[in-house]
């Protein structure tokens, strides 16, 4: 790599290492082998260090923090702007970084430029060439453990768990004591449905960090995913024990407290965490589960009342995306389809009211159309239903979001099955199994089609029943009892 000598550039490896100062032909192959970040200041990179590391350890609001100070003290950072852009909630902030981070593309290395497209691109919902840019800073920098790890990140984020797997086993074959990669890779490993291989991750990244909070918290979360709701809320207490403003571990025991069925504890759980939220964007969301709370008891008043709420709450500070999944929410539920549709109506204009971006826009509609097109056909009426399936197929020929992908064939599944079509049901579900709609429909498709193995099989699927989504909530009682042979009661 050739620094520019007429200014001062401190560089800082990927990796967590530091530059290191002199010649030798060791420390320039040591730099080779991993991503260099180039910034005019060294305080700004040692922020920017620290940062990471909070990243690593789920210190998601720490981690943003001290990428906006580096900012600040280098106005020319452009990592610091794209990751962000990557990982704030607020949308203004990201569209706003994302415009500073590709300003400042043509200053940085060809990695960093690399990176900066990926990112972007993912943003901007351009994944052909985002996806292409992560490859070709995957083979530029194959010793990159961090690379290797933001990239099964992302993967894991995508829903494409298998790659998500090879990444994080590459990263951990490089450094097998890498503790986020470790970590990344249990939650992998457990949204397979590999829970075993799951559990031995989480023991070991204990041990890798047994005074930091975040292992117990994980460690909990797949607990919960497995069904181990006593283990989880004791390893979330645990991790409050080392630090009791974990948000993530207080946000935890209530998800857990709302799939045991005790909602009342679980809304008392969940006003603790949005007490000590870092920012209007996480407080919103952990509002929006609270409020799928009186979805579970089929409380609808209350929930109308929470959830419009949280819209006009996020309408007013600018969350256009919170805002329309607010909407979208109540659609879901409702008992009248024709209330579903102007819930959906509204959803469809918040989105339009605010700054978002791409990537963001395109997913939102795409779940609203698969809401739209399930609500048709529960109304009898298959033509309309027919055009918000073509509608979302025009959205998904043009974008590879995983969201949309799935919103797509989870629509496109359930008008087949409504139309008789049962194989072509199965081929469309079986893309979208950690939807539990779509695992609903795909059970029954696999009964009509007399596909018992198959049947079988999704019984181990039961990652997406332990994860508190609306989704879960309307029908995961009763797709366990069917998945459990047991007859669900009314």
């Amino acid at each position: 790599m050739h620094l520019r000598r007429s200014v001062l550039v401190a560089v800082l490896l990927c990796s967590g290492a530091f530059a290191v100062t002199g010649h030798s032909t060791m420390a320039r192959h040591h730099r080779s082998q991993l991503l260099p970040i180039t910034t005019s200041s060294p305080t700004a990179r040692k922020l920017f260090q620290k940062a990471m590391d909070n990243m690593e350890d789920l210190r998601t609001e720490w981690a943003l923090a001290g990428w906006r100070a580096a900012a600040r003290k280098d106005p020319n950072f452009a990592q610091a702007e794209i990751l962000v852009a990557y990982l704030t909630q607020d949308p203004t902030e990201e569209m706003a970084a994302l415009a500073r981070a590709k300003k400042l593309e043509p200053k940085v290395t060809p990695g960093e430029k690399l990176l900066i497209e990926w990112l972007s691109g993912v943003r901007e919902s351009r994944y052909v060439p985002a996806i292409a840019a992560m490859n070709d800073l995957l083979a530029m920098y194959p010793k990159d453990r961090r690379i290797a790890f933001l990239a099964g990140r992302w993967m894991i984020q995508q829903g494409r768990y298998d790659h998500g797997e090879m990444l994080l086993e590459q990263a951990i074959a490089l450094y097998p004591n890498y503790p986020a990669a470790v970590n990344e890779l249990g939650y992998a490993y457990a949204y397979n449905g590999e829970f075993k291989k799951a559990m031995a991750m989480m023991e070991k990244y204990a041990d890798l960090q047994p005074s930091e909070p975040n292992p117990q918290d994980s460690y909990a979360e797949i607990l919960r995913l497995s069904g181990n709701f006593i283990g989880a809320l004791e390893h979330y207490r645990k991790a409050l024990e080392l630090d009791p403003n974990f948000v993530s571990s207080q946000l935890g025991i209530a998800d857990t407290f709302a799939l045991i069925g005790d909602e009342d504890q679980a809304r008392h759980e969940y006003e603790k965490a949005i007490a000590v939220a870092d920012g209007e964007g996480p407080r919103l969301q952990y509002g929006l589960q609270e409020a799928a709370t009186y979805v579970r008891e089929r409380h609808y008043v209350q929930a109308d009342q929470a959830f419009r709420a949280l819209a006009d709450e996020a309408h007013r500070e600018g969350f256009a995306r919170l805002e329309a999944e607010a909407y979208r929410s109540m659609a879901m539920y409702e008992t009248q389809v024709t209330a579903a549709m102007k819930s959906l109506d509204q959803a469809e204009k918040a989105l339009q009211e605010h700054q978002l971006s791409q990537s963001d826009l395109e997913e939102e509609q795409a779940l609203i159309l698969s809401v739209r097109a399930r609500r048709e056909l529960q109304a009898g009426d298959r033509t309309v239903a027919l055009k918000s399936v073509q509608e979302l197929q025009t959205l998904a020929t043009s974008s590879r979001s995983e969201v949309v992908q799935r919103s797509y064939h989870n629509a496109a599944g359930a008008l087949a099955m409504a139309q008789g079509k049962y194989t072509q049901a199965v081929a469309h579900l079986e893309e979208d199994q950690n939807n539990p709609f779509s695992l609903e429909l795909l059970w029954q498709a696999y009964e009509k089609t007399g596909a018992r193995e198959d049947a079988e099989a999704l019984r181990a699927n039961v990652a997406a029943l332990n994860d508190p989504t609306l989704e879960q909530a309307l029908v995961g009682p009763q797709l366990r009892a069917s998945l459990s042979g047991v007859a669900a009661h009314p």
